[in-house]
């Protein structure tokens, strides 16, 4: 019996490939921005993404933020101790941390990472979920969640910067990202966007179907490197991000 293994073992039919990712050099100062034309869902959005981090480790870095300026935004993070952390920043403070235990300097592997916020839920926990890896982060040294109802600065008419601080290039990733997901006003699980292999018991991308994205969702799967195709959204939607210092 040595070597042998036990169990129910289901066969894939939803596993999906990701063939392309996008290289953020945190020395080229690279951002992908967009101005939403109209406003949408403020209390309830979704990011996912894969990421592979290349270097940076002890600075901080901006996943995304959206908002007016940085003094007055929505902003999802890597700290300077490696951790994820979600802000919400109105008049320069931060009236919601939620802020993880775990820190993130792995190299040599791709993070799933889910940012699933909803303020109406009725649970203050549930109103900002993260997922790693399908795994839902319970363990954190900051958790101060937002007010039931309260409005993000995500999904107004205000600037939506992905790599870098609003209205500069501040505090740029210095990463791979893969398979990037923004979805307005639905908070899903990591379960929509990736599955466990049941032979190796690794997570893994998953076959998107069926998810909605919203007035302001995009998806990017970095599949054409030609200039500002880099920033096109692949939802279906149509809201492609301008492109800086993306060049592959």
């Amino acid at each position: 019996g040595g070597g042998q293994k036990t169990g129910r073992f289901v066969p894939f039919t939803d596993n999906g490939t990701i063939a392309k990712s996008c290289t953020f050099d945190d020395g080229s100062n690279p951002k992908l921005v967009r101005t939403p034309s109209g406003a949408g869902n403020r209390d309830i959005f979704t990011w996912s993404c894969w990421m592979r981090r290349t270097g940076g480790f002890g600075t901080l870095q901006v996943i995304f933020q959206h908002g007016a300026d940085v003094n007055n935004c929505t902003q999802f993070m890597i700290d300077t101790s490696n951790r994820l952390v979600y802000n919400q920043v109105d008049g320069g403070s931060n009236t919601d941390t939620v802020t993880t235990n775990r820190s993130f300097e792995d190299t040599s592997k791709w993070y799933h990472i889910v940012l699933a916020v909803d303020t109406t839920q009725g649970t203050a926990a549930n109103r900002v979920r993260i997922y790693v890896d399908g795994d839902e982060i319970t363990s954190f040294a900051t958790s101060s969640y937002p007010s039931q109802n309260v409005d993000t600065d995500m999904n107004t008419t205000a600037a939506f910067n992905i790599s870098s601080q609003l209205g500069g290039t501040q505090y740029p990733l210095d990463c791979y990202l893969a398979e990037l997901n923004y979805v307005d006003g639905t908070q899903y699980t990591a379960s929509t966007f990736g599955v466990t292999d049941t032979s190796t018991g690794r997570w893994i991308p998953k076959s998107l179907e069926s998810i909605t994205y919203g007035t302001n969702g995009f998806r990017f799967t970095f599949a054409n490197s030609a200039g500002q195709t880099i920033g096109d959204d692949t939802s279906g939607n149509g809201n492609d991000f301008a492109v800086t210092n993306l060049a592959a």
